[in-house]
Protein backbone atom coordinates (compact mmCIF):
# COMPACT_ATOMS: atom_id res chain seq x y z
CA UNK A 1 0.00 0.00 0.00
CA UNK A 2 1.46 3.18 -1.15
CA UNK A 3 1.77 6.29 1.62
CA UNK A 4 -0.32 8.49 0.39
CA UNK A 5 -3.38 5.78 0.30
CA UNK A 6 -2.24 4.74 3.70
CA UNK A 7 -2.65 8.26 5.42
CA UNK A 8 -6.00 8.76 3.43
CA UNK A 9 -7.17 5.57 5.35
CA UNK A 10 -5.51 6.38 8.65
CA UNK A 11 -6.77 10.07 8.69
CA UNK A 12 -10.16 7.94 7.90
CA UNK A 13 -10.35 5.80 10.36
CA UNK A 14 -9.14 8.21 12.93
CA UNK A 15 -12.26 10.73 12.14
CA UNK A 16 -14.29 7.78 12.91
CA UNK A 17 -14.65 5.64 15.86
CA UNK A 18 -13.03 2.82 16.33
CA UNK A 19 -15.53 0.28 18.63
CA UNK A 20 -13.67 -1.52 20.59
CA UNK A 21 -14.12 -4.81 23.05
CA UNK A 22 -11.70 -4.55 26.37
CA UNK A 23 -12.04 -8.42 28.15
CA UNK A 24 -10.22 -9.09 31.54
CA UNK A 25 -11.29 -10.51 34.69
CA UNK A 26 -9.61 -7.55 36.49
CA UNK A 27 -12.08 -5.48 36.32
CA UNK A 28 -9.98 -2.62 37.44
CA UNK A 29 -6.97 -3.58 34.73
CA UNK A 30 -10.11 -3.66 32.38
CA UNK A 31 -11.26 0.13 33.04
CA UNK A 32 -7.50 1.46 32.78
CA UNK A 33 -7.17 0.18 29.45
CA UNK A 34 -10.15 1.32 28.44
CA UNK A 35 -8.91 4.58 29.65
CA UNK A 36 -5.57 4.70 28.49
CA UNK A 37 -7.41 3.74 24.86
CA UNK A 38 -10.04 6.38 24.54
CA UNK A 39 -6.92 8.93 25.93
CA UNK A 40 -4.52 8.08 23.66
CA UNK A 41 -6.51 7.61 20.97
CA UNK A 42 -9.81 9.40 20.59
CA UNK A 43 -10.80 7.60 17.83
CA UNK A 44 -11.56 4.47 20.14
CA UNK A 45 -14.55 3.72 21.67
CA UNK A 46 -14.25 1.31 24.51
CA UNK A 47 -16.86 -1.96 25.80
CA UNK A 48 -15.57 -3.51 28.83
CA UNK A 49 -16.58 -6.72 30.10
CA UNK A 50 -14.73 -9.54 32.77
CA UNK A 51 -15.90 -12.78 31.26
CA UNK A 52 -15.66 -14.73 28.06
CA UNK A 53 -19.41 -15.26 28.16
CA UNK A 54 -20.80 -11.90 28.86
CA UNK A 55 -18.08 -10.89 25.76
CA UNK A 56 -19.24 -13.26 23.50
CA UNK A 57 -23.00 -12.16 24.24
CA UNK A 58 -21.89 -8.59 23.65
CA UNK A 59 -20.89 -9.42 20.64
CA UNK A 60 -23.58 -10.38 19.16
CA UNK A 61 -25.31 -6.94 20.16
CA UNK A 62 -22.46 -4.59 18.65
CA UNK A 63 -20.74 -5.01 15.63
CA UNK A 64 -17.04 -4.35 16.80
CA UNK A 65 -14.40 -3.14 15.08
CA UNK A 66 -11.26 -4.96 17.59
CA UNK A 67 -11.25 -6.68 20.36
CA UNK A 68 -8.52 -6.74 23.20
CA UNK A 69 -8.64 -9.47 25.48
CA UNK A 70 -6.67 -11.09 28.00
CA UNK A 71 -5.22 -14.41 28.54
CA UNK A 72 -5.54 -16.05 31.85
CA UNK A 73 -9.56 -15.36 32.87
CA UNK A 74 -10.75 -18.67 34.28
CA UNK A 75 -12.13 -21.33 33.07
CA UNK A 76 -12.64 -19.75 29.57
CA UNK A 77 -9.24 -18.08 28.79
CA UNK A 78 -8.16 -15.64 25.99
CA UNK A 79 -7.42 -18.55 23.76
CA UNK A 80 -10.39 -20.05 24.22
CA UNK A 81 -12.58 -16.58 23.60
CA UNK A 82 -10.21 -16.07 20.52
CA UNK A 83 -11.20 -19.49 19.18
CA UNK A 84 -15.19 -19.12 19.46
CA UNK A 85 -14.72 -15.87 17.84
CA UNK A 86 -12.94 -16.94 15.00
CA UNK A 87 -15.51 -19.05 14.16
CA UNK A 88 -18.33 -16.34 13.38
CA UNK A 89 -15.71 -13.49 12.80
CA UNK A 90 -12.81 -15.00 10.80
CA UNK A 91 -11.29 -11.50 10.14
CA UNK A 92 -11.66 -9.03 13.23
CA UNK A 93 -8.53 -7.79 14.36
CA UNK A 94 -7.79 -9.41 17.79
CA UNK A 95 -5.47 -8.64 20.19
CA UNK A 96 -3.88 -11.00 23.08
CA UNK A 97 -2.86 -8.65 25.61
CA UNK A 98 -1.43 -10.46 28.63
CA UNK A 99 0.58 -10.45 30.92
CA UNK A 100 1.18 -14.43 31.29
CA UNK A 101 3.26 -14.74 28.26
CA UNK A 102 5.24 -17.72 26.84
CA UNK A 103 6.17 -18.83 23.51
CA UNK A 104 3.76 -21.52 24.02
CA UNK A 105 1.11 -19.29 24.49
CA UNK A 106 2.37 -17.07 21.49
CA UNK A 107 2.69 -19.93 19.11
CA UNK A 108 -1.04 -21.23 19.67
CA UNK A 109 -2.31 -17.90 19.60
CA UNK A 110 -0.82 -17.35 16.13
CA UNK A 111 -2.12 -21.07 14.78
CA UNK A 112 -5.88 -19.55 16.25
CA UNK A 113 -5.35 -16.90 14.19
CA UNK A 114 -4.83 -14.23 16.36
CA UNK A 115 -3.81 -10.51 14.67
CA UNK A 116 -1.08 -9.20 17.18
CA UNK A 117 0.25 -10.39 20.53
CA UNK A 118 0.99 -8.24 23.27
CA UNK A 119 2.66 -8.70 26.81
CA UNK A 120 2.12 -6.56 29.54
CA UNK A 121 4.54 -4.01 31.12
CA UNK A 122 4.83 -1.57 34.02
CA UNK A 123 4.12 1.79 32.72
CA UNK A 124 1.60 4.44 30.30
CA UNK A 125 3.90 3.97 27.56
CA UNK A 126 2.38 0.41 27.07
CA UNK A 127 -0.69 1.79 26.02
CA UNK A 128 -0.04 3.97 23.52
CA UNK A 129 1.62 0.62 22.07
CA UNK A 130 -1.32 -1.06 22.53
CA UNK A 131 -3.32 1.86 20.89
CA UNK A 132 -1.18 2.06 18.08
CA UNK A 133 -1.00 -1.87 17.31
CA UNK A 134 -5.09 -1.68 17.44
CA UNK A 135 -5.01 1.49 14.71
CA UNK A 136 -2.74 -0.36 12.22
CA UNK A 137 -4.80 -3.50 12.85
CA UNK A 138 -8.09 -1.86 12.14
CA UNK A 139 -6.33 -0.04 9.10
CA UNK A 140 -5.15 -3.04 7.59
CA UNK A 141 -8.88 -4.56 7.99
CA UNK A 142 -11.01 -2.48 6.93
CA UNK A 143 -8.45 -1.72 3.19
CA UNK A 144 -8.96 -5.62 2.97
CA UNK A 145 -12.50 -5.06 3.57
CA UNK A 146 -12.74 -2.77 1.02
CA UNK A 147 -10.41 -4.67 -1.09
CA UNK A 148 -12.90 -7.53 -0.83
CA UNK A 149 -15.92 -5.33 -1.24
CA UNK A 150 -15.07 -3.99 -4.17
CA UNK A 151 -13.85 -7.62 -5.83
CA UNK A 152 -17.86 -9.11 -4.96
CA UNK A 153 -19.07 -5.94 -6.46
CA UNK A 154 -16.99 -6.28 -10.01
CA UNK A 155 -17.66 -10.06 -9.85
CA UNK A 156 -21.30 -9.28 -9.59
CA UNK A 157 -21.51 -7.06 -12.62
CA UNK A 158 -18.99 -9.05 -14.49
CA UNK A 159 -21.53 -12.32 -14.13
CA UNK A 160 -24.48 -10.09 -14.70
CA UNK A 161 -22.95 -7.54 -17.62
CA UNK A 162 -25.15 -8.09 -20.68
CA UNK A 163 -21.31 -7.99 -21.79
CA UNK A 164 -19.01 -10.34 -22.43
CA UNK A 165 -15.73 -9.15 -21.23
CA UNK A 166 -12.44 -10.47 -22.31
CA UNK A 167 -9.03 -10.05 -22.22
CA UNK A 168 -7.06 -10.46 -25.52
CA UNK A 169 -3.23 -11.62 -25.94
CA UNK A 170 -1.40 -9.89 -28.45
CA UNK A 171 -1.25 -12.69 -30.83
CA UNK A 172 -5.38 -12.72 -30.82
CA UNK A 173 -5.61 -15.66 -28.00
CA UNK A 174 -8.51 -15.39 -24.78
CA UNK A 175 -6.40 -15.11 -21.55
CA UNK A 176 -9.41 -13.76 -19.86
CA UNK A 177 -13.54 -14.83 -20.31
CA UNK A 178 -15.57 -13.53 -18.03
CA UNK A 179 -18.31 -15.38 -16.43
CA UNK A 180 -20.94 -14.00 -19.00
CA UNK A 181 -19.66 -15.90 -21.78
CA UNK A 182 -21.30 -19.54 -20.78
CA UNK A 183 -24.92 -17.24 -20.71
CA UNK A 184 -24.28 -15.24 -23.68
CA UNK A 185 -22.08 -17.28 -25.83
CA UNK A 186 -22.84 -20.43 -24.52
CA UNK A 187 -19.31 -21.50 -23.51
CA UNK A 188 -17.60 -22.04 -20.00
CA UNK A 189 -15.00 -18.97 -19.58
CA UNK A 190 -12.34 -22.50 -18.84
CA UNK A 191 -13.38 -23.70 -22.41
CA UNK A 192 -12.13 -20.42 -24.16
CA UNK A 193 -8.91 -19.61 -22.45
CA UNK A 194 -6.17 -19.82 -24.98
CA UNK A 195 -7.95 -20.55 -28.03
CA UNK A 196 -7.71 -18.09 -30.53
CA UNK A 197 -10.46 -15.41 -31.05
CA UNK A 198 -10.78 -15.65 -34.83
CA UNK A 199 -11.47 -19.24 -34.74
CA UNK A 200 -14.97 -18.44 -33.65
CA UNK A 201 -15.95 -15.61 -36.31
CA UNK A 202 -17.86 -16.30 -39.34
CA UNK A 203 -15.29 -17.43 -42.24
CA UNK A 204 -17.29 -14.22 -44.25
CA UNK A 205 -16.27 -12.09 -41.45
CA UNK A 206 -12.83 -13.31 -40.12
CA UNK A 207 -10.69 -10.91 -42.38
CA UNK A 208 -11.97 -7.64 -41.30
CA UNK A 209 -11.59 -8.72 -37.57
CA UNK A 210 -8.59 -9.47 -37.81
CA UNK A 211 -7.37 -6.60 -39.72
CA UNK A 212 -9.22 -4.33 -37.15
CA UNK A 213 -7.54 -6.26 -34.05
CA UNK A 214 -4.03 -6.10 -34.98
CA UNK A 215 -4.51 -2.45 -36.37
CA UNK A 216 -5.25 -1.69 -32.82
CA UNK A 217 -2.50 -3.97 -31.74
CA UNK A 218 -0.02 -1.38 -33.64
CA UNK A 219 -1.81 1.58 -32.90
CA UNK A 220 -3.17 1.88 -29.06
CA UNK A 221 -4.90 5.34 -30.46
CA UNK A 222 -7.57 2.90 -32.26
CA UNK A 223 -10.16 1.40 -30.36
CA UNK A 224 -12.00 -0.62 -32.97
CA UNK A 225 -15.79 -1.97 -33.45
CA UNK A 226 -16.15 -5.15 -34.95
CA UNK A 227 -19.77 -6.40 -36.00
CA UNK A 228 -19.09 -10.46 -36.71
CA UNK A 229 -20.89 -13.97 -36.24
CA UNK A 230 -19.99 -15.62 -33.66
CA UNK A 231 -20.23 -19.86 -33.39
CA UNK A 232 -22.18 -21.07 -30.69
CA UNK A 233 -21.66 -24.27 -29.11
CA UNK A 234 -24.73 -25.14 -31.40
CA UNK A 235 -23.82 -24.21 -34.34
CA UNK A 236 -26.02 -21.05 -34.53
CA UNK A 237 -24.43 -17.92 -35.60
CA UNK A 238 -25.22 -14.66 -33.13
CA UNK A 239 -24.42 -11.42 -34.43
CA UNK A 240 -21.74 -9.75 -31.59
CA UNK A 241 -20.57 -6.53 -31.44
CA UNK A 242 -17.48 -5.91 -30.03
CA UNK A 243 -15.13 -3.09 -28.98
CA UNK A 244 -11.85 -3.64 -28.37
CA UNK A 245 -9.19 -1.42 -26.11
CA UNK A 246 -5.11 -1.85 -26.58
CA UNK A 247 -3.91 -1.87 -22.95
CA UNK A 248 -1.04 -4.04 -23.63
CA UNK A 249 1.32 -1.41 -21.73
CA UNK A 250 -0.87 -1.51 -18.65
CA UNK A 251 0.81 -3.64 -16.11
CA UNK A 252 -1.88 -4.66 -14.38
CA UNK A 253 -3.76 -6.11 -18.23
CA UNK A 254 -1.02 -6.49 -20.17
CA UNK A 255 -3.43 -7.24 -23.21
CA UNK A 256 -6.13 -6.31 -25.09
CA UNK A 257 -9.80 -5.52 -23.50
CA UNK A 258 -12.60 -6.63 -25.23
CA UNK A 259 -16.46 -5.94 -24.11
CA UNK A 260 -18.84 -7.99 -26.42
CA UNK A 261 -22.40 -8.27 -26.66
CA UNK A 262 -24.80 -10.16 -29.00
CA UNK A 263 -26.93 -7.79 -31.11
CA UNK A 264 -28.91 -10.98 -33.05
CA UNK A 265 -32.13 -9.43 -31.84
CA UNK A 266 -30.87 -5.76 -32.78
CA UNK A 267 -29.76 -6.81 -36.34
CA UNK A 268 -33.11 -9.03 -36.84
CA UNK A 269 -35.18 -5.55 -35.70
CA UNK A 270 -33.53 -3.07 -37.94
CA UNK A 271 -33.57 -5.91 -40.93
CA UNK A 272 -37.38 -5.61 -40.10
CA UNK A 273 -37.74 -2.38 -40.48
CA UNK A 274 -35.37 -2.04 -43.57
CA UNK A 275 -38.00 -4.17 -45.00
CA UNK A 276 -40.50 -2.29 -43.57
CA UNK A 277 -39.44 0.94 -44.82
CA UNK A 278 -38.57 -0.45 -48.88
CA UNK A 279 -42.32 -1.89 -48.65
CA UNK A 280 -44.40 1.22 -47.52
CA UNK A 281 -41.71 3.10 -50.31
CA UNK A 282 -42.89 0.48 -52.55
CA UNK A 283 -46.22 0.92 -51.78
CA UNK A 284 -45.94 4.73 -52.35
CA UNK A 285 -44.26 4.22 -55.98
CA UNK A 286 -47.39 2.02 -56.26
CA UNK A 287 -50.35 3.61 -55.04
CA UNK A 288 -49.17 7.04 -56.65
CA UNK A 289 -48.94 5.21 -59.88
CA UNK A 290 -51.91 3.23 -60.10
CA UNK A 291 -54.10 5.35 -58.28
CA UNK A 292 -53.63 8.37 -60.87
CA UNK A 293 -54.83 6.08 -63.81
CA UNK A 294 -58.47 5.62 -62.68
CA UNK A 295 -58.55 8.93 -61.18
CA UNK A 296 -57.94 10.27 -64.30
CA UNK A 297 -60.88 8.20 -66.53
CA UNK A 298 -62.99 8.97 -63.80
CA UNK A 299 -62.32 13.01 -64.15
CA UNK A 300 -62.18 12.71 -67.54
CA UNK A 301 -65.51 10.83 -67.94
CA UNK A 302 -67.33 12.72 -66.21
CA UNK A 303 -66.63 15.66 -67.96
CA UNK A 304 -67.73 13.95 -71.21
CA UNK A 305 -70.58 12.97 -69.59
CA UNK A 306 -71.66 16.15 -68.83
CA UNK A 307 -70.97 17.05 -72.30
CA UNK A 308 -72.83 13.92 -74.12
CA UNK A 309 -74.89 12.10 -71.55
CA UNK A 310 -73.78 8.65 -72.44
CA UNK A 311 -74.34 6.39 -69.30
CA UNK A 312 -71.74 4.40 -70.87
CA UNK A 313 -69.60 7.09 -69.13
CA UNK A 314 -71.12 6.43 -65.54
CA UNK A 315 -69.78 2.88 -65.97
CA UNK A 316 -66.36 3.92 -66.35
CA UNK A 317 -66.38 6.19 -63.80
CA UNK A 318 -67.80 3.61 -61.51
CA UNK A 319 -65.34 1.06 -62.37
CA UNK A 320 -62.96 3.41 -61.73
CA UNK A 321 -63.98 3.65 -58.41
CA UNK A 322 -64.18 0.31 -57.90
CA UNK A 323 -60.07 0.19 -58.80
CA UNK A 324 -59.29 2.74 -56.44
CA UNK A 325 -61.55 0.83 -53.45
CA UNK A 326 -59.30 -1.77 -54.33
CA UNK A 327 -56.00 -0.39 -53.91
CA UNK A 328 -56.98 1.02 -50.50
CA UNK A 329 -58.26 -2.54 -49.41
CA UNK A 330 -55.48 -3.88 -50.57
CA UNK A 331 -53.60 -1.37 -49.22
CA UNK A 332 -54.86 -1.60 -45.68
CA UNK A 333 -54.63 -5.66 -45.93
CA UNK A 334 -50.86 -4.90 -46.31
CA UNK A 335 -50.03 -2.26 -43.50
CA UNK A 336 -51.96 -4.70 -41.08
CA UNK A 337 -49.57 -7.71 -41.66
CA UNK A 338 -47.28 -5.73 -39.47
CA UNK A 339 -44.03 -7.97 -38.51
CA UNK A 340 -44.57 -9.99 -35.73
CA UNK A 341 -46.97 -12.97 -34.89
CA UNK A 342 -48.91 -13.46 -31.77
CA UNK A 343 -51.86 -15.09 -32.12
CA UNK A 344 -51.08 -18.76 -32.91
CA UNK A 345 -53.11 -21.51 -33.41
CA UNK A 346 -52.34 -25.36 -34.01
CA UNK A 347 -54.10 -25.90 -37.54
CA UNK A 348 -54.36 -28.38 -40.47
CA UNK A 349 -53.24 -27.41 -43.87
CA UNK A 350 -56.54 -28.74 -45.33
CA UNK A 351 -58.85 -26.55 -42.81
CA UNK A 352 -56.65 -23.41 -43.67
CA UNK A 353 -56.84 -24.27 -47.63
CA UNK A 354 -60.54 -25.06 -47.69
CA UNK A 355 -61.66 -22.09 -45.86
CA UNK A 356 -59.33 -19.99 -48.20
CA UNK A 357 -60.61 -21.75 -51.38
CA UNK A 358 -64.13 -20.76 -50.07
CA UNK A 359 -63.30 -17.05 -50.19
CA UNK A 360 -61.91 -16.72 -53.59
CA UNK A 361 -64.47 -16.39 -57.04
CA UNK A 362 -62.76 -19.49 -58.70
CA UNK A 363 -64.71 -19.97 -61.32
CA UNK A 364 -64.71 -23.68 -62.16
CA UNK A 365 -61.31 -24.38 -61.16
CA UNK A 366 -60.17 -27.36 -58.75
CA UNK A 367 -57.95 -27.80 -55.30
CA UNK A 368 -56.63 -30.64 -54.20
CA UNK A 369 -54.90 -31.08 -51.23
CA UNK A 370 -52.12 -33.93 -50.64
CA UNK A 371 -49.91 -34.97 -47.61
CA UNK A 372 -52.26 -32.99 -45.29
CA UNK A 373 -49.91 -31.94 -41.82
CA UNK A 374 -50.72 -30.07 -38.90
CA UNK A 375 -48.29 -26.88 -37.70
CA UNK A 376 -48.96 -23.74 -35.55
CA UNK A 377 -49.19 -20.75 -37.14
CA UNK A 378 -51.82 -17.65 -37.10
CA UNK A 379 -54.78 -18.75 -38.98
CA UNK A 380 -56.19 -15.71 -40.52
CA UNK A 381 -53.00 -14.22 -41.79
CA UNK A 382 -52.37 -17.77 -43.21
CA UNK A 383 -55.77 -17.69 -44.67
CA UNK A 384 -54.99 -14.23 -46.33
CA UNK A 385 -51.82 -16.03 -47.83
CA UNK A 386 -53.89 -19.28 -49.29
CA UNK A 387 -56.49 -17.05 -50.76
CA UNK A 388 -53.84 -14.42 -52.66
CA UNK A 389 -52.07 -17.49 -53.80
CA UNK A 390 -55.17 -19.13 -55.17
CA UNK A 391 -56.60 -15.91 -56.31
CA UNK A 392 -53.28 -15.70 -58.26
CA UNK A 393 -53.60 -19.02 -59.82
CA UNK A 394 -57.03 -18.22 -61.17
CA UNK A 395 -56.51 -14.80 -62.55
CA UNK A 396 -53.39 -15.76 -64.43
CA UNK A 397 -54.22 -19.28 -65.40
CA UNK A 398 -58.36 -19.36 -65.80
CA UNK A 399 -60.97 -21.11 -64.62
CA UNK A 400 -59.93 -24.32 -65.87
CA UNK A 401 -56.83 -24.10 -63.63
CA UNK A 402 -55.89 -26.80 -60.72
CA UNK A 403 -54.37 -25.46 -57.70
CA UNK A 404 -52.23 -28.63 -56.01
CA UNK A 405 -51.14 -28.01 -52.27
CA UNK A 406 -49.11 -30.22 -50.17
CA UNK A 407 -46.42 -31.04 -47.67
CA UNK A 408 -42.80 -31.91 -47.98
CA UNK A 409 -40.00 -32.41 -45.38
CA UNK A 410 -38.94 -29.05 -46.30
CA UNK A 411 -42.58 -27.32 -46.12
CA UNK A 412 -45.25 -26.42 -47.74
CA UNK A 413 -46.08 -25.84 -51.92
CA UNK A 414 -48.61 -24.61 -53.95
CA UNK A 415 -48.84 -25.38 -57.31
CA UNK A 416 -50.96 -24.89 -60.77
CA UNK A 417 -50.55 -26.38 -64.31
CA UNK A 418 -50.99 -22.93 -65.16
CA UNK A 419 -48.75 -20.93 -67.89
CA UNK A 420 -46.50 -20.79 -65.20
CA UNK A 421 -44.45 -17.22 -64.25
CA UNK A 422 -41.47 -16.57 -66.36
CA UNK A 423 -37.77 -16.80 -65.02
CA UNK A 424 -37.07 -13.53 -65.30
CA UNK A 425 -40.17 -12.53 -63.53
CA UNK A 426 -39.67 -14.23 -60.51
CA UNK A 427 -37.17 -11.77 -58.81
CA UNK A 428 -39.49 -8.98 -59.10
CA UNK A 429 -43.43 -11.06 -58.42
CA UNK A 430 -42.94 -10.37 -54.25
CA UNK A 431 -42.44 -6.34 -55.04
CA UNK A 432 -45.05 -3.95 -54.13
CA UNK A 433 -47.40 -3.25 -57.39
CA UNK A 434 -46.04 -5.65 -59.52
CA UNK A 435 -48.32 -6.98 -61.44
CA UNK A 436 -49.27 -8.13 -64.98
CA UNK A 437 -52.88 -8.14 -64.96
CA UNK A 438 -54.74 -5.33 -65.88
CA UNK A 439 -57.20 -5.25 -62.98
CA UNK A 440 -54.41 -6.38 -60.77
CA UNK A 441 -53.70 -3.95 -57.80
CA UNK A 442 -50.16 -5.95 -57.34
CA UNK A 443 -50.49 -6.43 -53.78
CA UNK A 444 -51.28 -9.59 -53.28
CA UNK A 445 -48.17 -11.59 -53.88
CA UNK A 446 -46.79 -8.90 -50.99
CA UNK A 447 -48.88 -9.61 -48.75
CA UNK A 448 -48.35 -13.31 -48.95
CA UNK A 449 -44.20 -12.70 -48.58
CA UNK A 450 -44.95 -10.18 -45.42
CA UNK A 451 -47.11 -12.97 -43.81
CA UNK A 452 -44.59 -15.57 -44.37
CA UNK A 453 -41.63 -13.22 -43.03
CA UNK A 454 -43.74 -12.39 -40.16
CA UNK A 455 -43.88 -16.14 -39.20
CA UNK A 456 -40.32 -16.84 -39.94
CA UNK A 457 -40.43 -18.65 -43.10
CA UNK A 458 -39.53 -17.87 -46.53
CA UNK A 459 -41.07 -18.44 -50.03
CA UNK A 460 -39.66 -19.27 -53.04
CA UNK A 461 -41.37 -19.34 -56.48
CA UNK A 462 -40.49 -22.11 -59.51
CA UNK A 463 -42.12 -23.96 -62.28
CA UNK A 464 -44.47 -27.34 -61.14
CA UNK A 465 -44.22 -30.26 -63.08
CA UNK A 466 -47.17 -29.47 -65.07
CA UNK A 467 -45.41 -26.26 -66.53
CA UNK A 468 -47.06 -23.98 -64.34
CA UNK A 469 -46.52 -21.57 -61.34
CA UNK A 470 -45.01 -23.13 -57.71
CA UNK A 471 -44.46 -21.76 -54.65
CA UNK A 472 -42.78 -23.44 -51.91
CA UNK A 473 -42.88 -22.02 -48.62
CA UNK A 474 -40.06 -23.14 -46.12
CA UNK A 475 -39.19 -23.30 -42.19
CA UNK A 476 -42.47 -24.84 -41.39
CA UNK A 477 -42.31 -27.38 -38.34
CA UNK A 478 -44.60 -29.64 -38.15
CA UNK A 479 -46.82 -30.51 -35.69
CA UNK A 480 -48.00 -33.81 -36.52
CA UNK A 481 -45.66 -36.53 -38.64
CA UNK A 482 -48.74 -37.73 -40.13
CA UNK A 483 -50.16 -36.87 -43.57
CA UNK A 484 -53.59 -36.67 -42.95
Amino acid sequence: MNGDLSYLIEDEIRASQIKTLVVDDDRDLADLTATFLEREQGAFETTVETTVAAALDRIEEIDFDAIVSDYDMGRLNGLDFLERVRTEYPDIPFILFTGKGSEEIASEAISKGVTDYLQKETGASQYSVLANRLLNAVEKHRATETVKRSERRFSRLVENSTDVISIVGESGAFEYVSPSAERILGYPPSELLGEWVFDYAHPDDRQEAMEKFFAAVENPEIQPTVEFRFNDPDGEWPVLQSRGRNMLTDECIQGFVINSRDISDLKEQEQALRQRNEQLEDMKRAISHDIKSPLSVASNSLVLYDETGDDELLQKVDRSISRIEGLIDQTIALVEQGTDVTDSDRISLTDVCTAAWDMVNTNGAELHIDNSREFTADPDRLQRVFENLFRNAVEHSGSDVTVSVGTTNEGIYVADDGPGIPEEDREVIFETGYTTAVDNTGFGLPIVKQVLLAHGWEIDVGESDAGGARFDIAGVEFVSSVYK
